[in-house]
């Protein structure tokens, strides 16, 4: 039992150090909001209108009505002296005018004007809010030609314009509803992958699962250089139940890591559920065993703090760019170099449960390579591991 009240120990002081915590933790959170926010591109349109009713005609008053039923558009409605007041202080950069006699114009099948105010020119979300506007105005326009045809063509057979406009109104309304062409909007990563938190969350734990090597790493080197291994060996702790404490610190401190980001990234992003969340932890503890006897091959290759530490860097971010941690890899000269790294595995087989409904089960392959890396790392760190500086 030594060896596991070791590892329960150092977790317990992992837990209590907060500036420990701040890095493996709260560091993470906040790099991965960043990144979220400022690569999430998904949200839709959506601006403010403010148009100037100079006409107060049925058109004038049924454009308004279209424009504000617009989901991306809300309109506000200003005065003249408001608008101008605002321009000049750029509180705002574009407004749209009706002018009089707009409604009469479109009655009289003549070309109807709207008028842009505009500071500049009117900034690019102005210039979509004028765009909206010029279509929406030519759509009105293009109702009231219609139904003028309509009772054109109907009127020899004694069709009154109430009816006429009725019934043209009618199929105008069937085409809005089934229109012939349809837009679709697809994300690039669509059919390519999956989407932003899917591929992020799982690359970010895993990123920071292996700076868990810095840590256990430095504090081993530490230990042995002021004589701390060497004291425990006094005890009835052996070489090899220290090497297992040691080795069961890693993995429980790179696991209570991961938990706790994977818990925060499925409650505030709701990326699974608990049957995910429980495979991807299990895969986070597979990555963590592989780690943290890479956290002691270089804790035995070392001579100074400073030494495991650039050596866990130098190995963490190598695995971070050529393992495709934050993006998709397969193709190419990168996925060759990515498959002889234990991120790639990882990140892909967290993905794949997050994105497309697959199970542990069927991560085979991840689990074999992570696996793999855990039992070859451990025997190398056991066969190199000392507890003093000189040598055993």
């Amino acid at each position: 039992m030594m060896p596991l009240h070791i590892a329960l120990l150092e977790l317990k002081m992992y837990l209590l150090n907060r500036a420990e915590l701040a890095f493996s933790v709260a560091l993470p959170i906040a790099l991965f909001a960043l990144m979220y926010f400022s690569f999430a591109d998904d949200a839709a349109f959506s601006a403010d209108a403010h148009v100037v009713d100079m006409d107060g005609g049925a058109h004038a008053r049924e454009f308004v009505r279209r424009l504000d039923a617009l989901d991306e558009i809300d309109v506000r409605e200003r005065t003249i002296g408001e608008v101008e007041s605002e321009l000049d202080r750029s509180a705002i950069t574009m407004a749209v005018a009706i002018p009089a006699g707009f409604s009469a114009a479109i009655d009289a099948g003549e070309t109807a004007t709207l008028t842009f105010m505009r500071r500049g020119n009117g900034g690019d979300t102005g210039q979509i809010v004028a765009s909206v506007a010029r279509a929406t105005a030519q759509g009105l326009a293009g109702d009231v030609r219609v139904a003028r045809l309509a009772f054109a063509a109907t009127a020899p057979f004694g069709v009154s314009p109430e009816d006429a406009r009725a019934a043209a109104q009618a199929a105008l309304d069937r085409a809005r509803q089934a229109p012939p062409v349809v837009v679709e909007t697809r994300g690039v990563s669509a059919d390519e992958g999956p989407d932003l938190v899917d591929r992020m969350l799982p690359g970010m734990v895993v990123m920071f699962l292996l700076f868990a090597i810095t840590l256990s790493a430095q504090t081993i080197v530490e230990e042995r250089r002021v004589g701390t291994l060497e004291r425990l060996m006094t005890t009835r702790l052996s070489v090899s139940g220290l090497f297992v404490g040691k080795f069961l610190s890693g993995v429980f401190r790179a696991s209570a890591q991961s938990a706790v980001l994977l818990a925060l990234g499925f409650i505030v992003l709701r990326a699974g559920g608990a049957a995910e969340f429980a495979q991807i932890m299990a895969l986070c503890v597979c990555a963590a065993a592989a780690v943290s006897g890479i956290g002691l091959i270089i804790a035995a290759l070392a001579r100074t703090r400073d030494q495991s530490i650039w050596a866990a860097v130098v190995f963490t971010m190598s695995m971070t760019i050529f393992g495709g941690t934050f993006f998709d890899v397969s193709g190419g000269a990168l996925s060759t170099v990515s498959q002889f790294t234990i991120t790639r595995y990882a990140v892909d087989a967290m993905s794949a449960i997050l994105s497309s409904g697959e199970t542990i089960a069927d991560q085979g392959v991840g689990l074999a390579v992570l696996g793999g890396a855990a039992v070859a790392s451990l025997i190398a760190a056991r066969l190199l591991f000392r507890v003093s500086e000189g040598g055993r």
